[in-house]
């Protein structure tokens, strides 16, 4: 099964490099990195260039577009049969690919998403005791699933989560409501009762003061907006199920 990896990158110069090579390193030769640049004003584009790498498919937004439309875009120029996303910051260990591969090997299966260890800027583990980890054990309880993610008690991180591309028939398009693809994606596997928990480790993600993050709210308005958001796309991602068929 051929996999499309998606990155969405922007102004990713001091990092990129580093997670290209690691990402190369677990593709094979009929894979595919896609890589939608969001129009960065550093280095970024020329680094990806200087790989020289025929499986790199580089694509320039002539204008932003923001992370969730970028990766949205890079999702559907996928060929392959797995996607798997990616940030440009992180670092892929070693088989991480086959650990993913075979999570959505049983029938039924979609999406399976792991959990990853905390990196800092020079790539030193950080020590996060006490954070939040997804349970293989959970993976098929669907609504209580939907319902942690609406308490914000599901760690779904799409940089940590792979997928079967005929699901790209109800993601895609990504409404502009969304804020959150990593969600988007995981809510969706769940509606269709094809989520996987993986209690492995899949990803070292990079901690650092420059990381994409939501936009900046006070608490009500974070609550308010963000759970209205989430409960409109449970809707539109059931209403997708029951018209377009399961994925």
């Amino acid at each position: 099964m051929a996999v499309s990896v998606c990155m969405a990158s922007y102004n990713g110069a001091p990092f990129i490099a580093a997670q290209l090579t690691s990402i190369l390193a677990e593709l094979a030769l009929e894979d595919e990195l896609i890589v939608v640049d969001d129009h960065s004003s550093d280095k970024t584009v020329s680094i990806i260039r200087a790989q020289q790498d025929s499986r790199i498919k580089l694509h320039q937004n002539v204008q932003q577009l923001g992370h969730v439309a970028s990766f949205a875009k890079a999702m559907s120029l996928a060929k392959g049969d797995i996607i798997a996303l990616a940030d440009q910051d992180d670092v892929w260990p070693e088989n991480r690919l086959a650990i993913l591969k075979a999570a959505l090997t049983p029938p039924g299966c979609l999406v399976t998403a792991g959990n990853f260890t905390d990196i800092d800027e020079q790539g030193k583990t950080l020590n996060r005791a006490h954070k939040r980890q997804l349970n293989s054990a959970d993976s098929q309880r669907w609504l209580a699933n939907l319902w942690g993610i609406l308490q914000g008690k599901r760690p779904y991180y799409g940089c940590a989560m792979a997928f079967k591309r005929t699901l790209c028939d109800q993601i895609l398009p990504i409404p502009n409501y969304v804020e959150s693809h990593d969600l988007w994606i995981a809510m969706a596997g769940n509606i269709n009762k094809g989520m996987a928990h993986l209690d492995a480790s899949v990803l070292a993600k990079r901690q650092h003061a420059t990381n994409v993050s939501s936009q900046k709210r006070r608490p009500w308005q974070k609550i308010l907006i963000s759970r209205l958001g989430m409960v409109a796309a449970i809707i539109t991602l059931a209403l997708r199920r029951l018209t377009r068929g399961r994925a």
